[in-house]
């Protein structure tokens, strides 16, 4: 995941931020390496666009006044969208060629912590070390696909925007209460 948010750095195009009061409450404890079969339903996500998972009511909503930009993300070998504000990155991944197993699992490179459900389907919060402002978020909608959810800050624009974990809990809800419909 090192390389979902180094693709989409911060730039100074304009925007207009607005911090959230909401906290995301995360377990700390370690992800289990098992799949899970706890999802409420199965959310395929093949052939969804990432830049359209998102109403342009519910990106005003996050402080995101322009339209996303399609982005390959080559460490998950899949394409993402990036709404860049400002100070701030907000970025949406489906990934159709595994679970989050393999975050999970060791296959890939993190720290997987479970986190509180997103929706009701299993999540898990993927630290990296050194990237303290930044969050992502792995959310299992079907058998061999997640949501990759990523939501960074540059360090002098902290005061404008909620903490890292935060605004990646409110994108992955905004998301997935599309995928939903």
């Amino acid at each position: 995941m090192v390389a979902l948010l180094a693709a989409g750095g911060c730039s100074a195009e304009g925007g207009t931020p607005k911090p959230e009061t909401t906290t995301a409450d995360a377990r700390t404890t370690t992800a289990s390496s098992e799949p899970s079969s706890t999802r409420p339903r199965s959310i395929r996500l093949d052939g969804r666009n990432p830049c359209e998972l998102l109403t342009s009511d519910q990106l005003a909503q996050l402080g995101v006044d322009q339209e996303g930009r399609s982005s390959e993300f080559e460490a998950l070998k899949s394409t993402g969208c990036t709404w860049t504000v400002t100070g701030a990155n907000n970025i949406l991944v489906p990934v159709l060629h595994e679970g989050i197993e393999a975050w999970t699992s060791g296959k890939r490179t993190g720290q997987p912590v479970d986190a509180e459900p997103v929706a009701g389907f299993p999540t898990i919060t993927v630290a990296i070390p050194g990237s303290p402002n930044r969050c992502d978020l792995m959310i299992d909608t079907a058998e061999g696909q997640y949501l990759a959810v990523a939501f960074s800050v540059s360090p002098s624009f902290q005061d404008r925007f909620p903490k890292p974990c935060d605004g990646a809990r409110q994108l992955a809800e905004a998301a997935m209460q599309n995928l939903l419909k």
